[in-house]
Order: structure tokens, then C-alpha cells, then sequence
């Protein structure tokens, strides 16, 4: 089993020292408030780990003191600081084919996150799942939606519109800022982020491509991949309980066939990584529960629904079991 710590790519960690030297704060400051070496990033292939990333933001918010600076980076188009996936998306034939390659070789910006997407007959949907709930970090996706929202503006139309965009945090203080960036419903408190919009705008071309660029573009990022592609089998059926909790689709069955096994070979593998499927589920349910519990607006029995439990007592006694109080009790103290 790899125990690498999960990474984000160079470009998004150089766009944030960018918007923080704009502020005054030059690289060496950084690093002191920080306590993070940057000076290895100017390379493509140069990564950082996502706790130093984390670190990274939580510096960038008490330097500059500006609550929405995630929003605010989003709308930072430079396009000499594209990095490599965004170069893919930008020659790719078509917004359609832009968006599935960005949902291919999302992990090579971000490894703790899966970008799925779901096509339906009038509209598409980009979800955003974190592997885990300790990665989420809320400005960093607040610039990941802002950004993608105005690049595919940039590139492939400026009457491209979402439908709707949801957030995995409560509700911000700086609501007014969400509202004039994205000019559509807003959800909060949500499994996980996603992005709708309309399948008409999938057909549109790309203002300017490069097929030869792209193609270049295309096999460097494949290779990269490959380098990332160290994810855990158990890592995998987590992300698709994340992204299932709350359905009727979290039965190994429904897992297992999602991963294109039978439950059996599911099974073994899990075991070979010395774990269970139903430790996987409860890891799962405890990270999203301790979550939610955070979350004063929502009711004990509308948590207990949203994790699958038939009823608050059932949801009380798994709760207690896992952390040795009841969600009151947790939510109180």
C-alpha cells in the first residue's frame, strides 16, 4: 500500500504566491509565515503536498485578511500561468471534449479530489468528491469553481451559463460575492461540489486551439498520470461511498459493480489491504456526520437520513459507537 502524501500541482500553489505578491507580500515573507519551502516549484513536474498547500491558504488568509481571496484568485485569468491540464483543455475540439479531459487529468491538479461527470438528457454535471473530508479546503475550491466557470468563458464562449453550483460548506459570510460571480442557485452543506450546466454549451469550439500543442500537451499529461496513479483499491471504493452516501446505492453490490467486479473480488482485494468494506462505509459516515454536525441548521434526523440510516435512534447508536458520544452530546460541546 503507498503511503505517499497526496499533492497538488505546481501551477495552482504558483497562482496563489502570485496574488499574494500583488499584496505586497514577496516569496521570502511567505515562506517565513509559512514555514514552507517554495523554491522548488518553478518546475512543471513540482508538487506540493496538500498539508502544505492547506498550510499555504490558511497563511494567505491571515496575511491579506480577506475571507473571499479564493473567489477573488479564481478570477485571476493570466494565461502565462496555465498549467499543463489547462493547456489540454484549451486545444481540445470542443467544450464536450475539454471537459472530459479535464475530469482525466484532474488528479494531476488536485489528488485528493475525483471529477466525475454525470450527462443527462438536458444537462451535465461536474462533481467534485474529496477522498476524504480533512482535504476540503474551502478557498481552494471557491477558486477552482470560479476559475473554471471564466477559463471556459475565456476559451469557449462568454454565454456559457451554469444552472446550478453546490458547495460541500455551509454558507459563507461573503454570500453577495458567490452570488455576482456565478449569477445562479447557490447550495451549501452538499456531499459534494458540482457544477450543472446545459448540454447546448458542450458543442461549442474553442475560441483558438493548437492541435499540435495540444497533442504535445495530451501525451506529457498522460505520462504524469501515470506517475500520480497510486491511489489504493480501498481508496476507490471510499470515493464512490462518498459519492453515493445518503442513496440506496451504497451496498457492496451497487459498489462492486460501479468498480466492474463481482462483490467477491471486492472483497478479497479490500482484504488484502486489510480492511472492510463495512469499516470503509462507517469511515465514510463518521467523517461526513462529524461534518454536518457542524452545521446548526440542519436536524439530527436530516443528518441520519443523509448517511442512509433508517432512523435518528440507529444513526445515535453508530455515532456513539464511533466516537463515544451521541450527535447532542457532539454537537453541544
Amino acid at each position: 500500500m503507498n503511503h505517499s502524501p497526496l499533492s497538488i500541482g505546481s501551477s495552482s500553489v504558483l497562482a496563489l504566491i502570485s496574488l499574494l505578491e500583488s499584496y505586497g507580500f514577496e516569496q521570502p515573507a511567505i515562506t517565513k509565515h509559512s514555514g514552507i519551502n517554495l523554491s522548488h516549484l518553478d518546475h512543471q513536474d513540482s508538487r506540493l503536498s496538500l498539508k502544505e498547500y492547506h498550510c499555504l491558504w490558511k497563511t494567505a488568509l491571515q496575511l491579506t485578511n480577506r475571507p473571499a481571496l479564493g473567489l477573488e484568485l479564481g478570477l485571476v485569468l493570466n494565461n502565462s500561468k496555465i498549467g499543463l491540464v489547462g493547456h489540454v483543455v484549451l486545444n481540445s475540439e470542443s467544450f464536450s471534449e475539454g471537459i472530459d479531459e479535464y475530469s482525466r487529468f484532474f488528479s494531476i491538479v488536485n489528488e485528493a479530489i475525483s471529477l466525475t461527470i454525470e450527462k443527462g438528457h438536458e444537462c451535465t454535471a461536474l462533481r467534485f468528491i474529496h477522498i476524504d473530508p480533512e482535504y476540503y479546503c474551502i478557498p481552494d475550491m471557491e477558486r477552482t469553481m470560479t476559475l473554471f466557470l471564466h477559463r471556459s468563458r475565456a476559451m469557449f464562449g462568454k454565454k456559457i451559463q451554469w444552472e446550478s453550483v453546490s458547495f460541500q460548506h455551509s454558507e459563507p459570510s461573503y454570500l453577495k460575492q458567490y452570488k455576482k460571480i456565478f449569477n445562479c442557485p447557490i447550495n451549501f452543506n452538499k456531499n459534494y461540489c458540482e457544477i450543472v450546466v446545459k448540454n447546448e454549451y458542450l458543442l461549442l469550439k474553442p475560441a483558438q486551439s493548437n492541435h499540435y500543442i495540444g497533442s504535445a500537451a495530451k501525451q506529457y499529461a498522460n505520462n504524469l498520470l501515470k506517475k500520480l496513479s497510486r491511489k489504493t483499491y480501498s481508496d476507490k471504493v471510499k470515493l464512490l461511498i462518498s459519492q453515493n452516501i445518503g442513496t440506496d446505492k451504497v451496498d457492496v453490490d451497487h459498489i462492486a459493480e460501479l468498480l466492474h467486479t463481482s462483490r467477491q473480488t471486492l472483497y478479497r482485494k479490500l482484504k488484502a489491504e486489510n480492511v472492510s468494506y463495512q469499516s470503509l462505509l462507517e469511515e465514510v459516515r463518521y467523517a461526513s456526520a462529524i461534518k454536518q454536525l457542524q452545521d446548526k441548521d440542519l436536524s439530527l434526523g436530516e443528518i441520519a437520513f443523509s448517511l442512509g440510516f433508517s432512523d435518528l435512534s440507529a444513526f445515535s447508536r453508530a455515532f456513539k459507537r464511533w466516537s463515544g458520544s451521541t450527535p447532542k452530546s457532539f454537537r453541544n460541546n
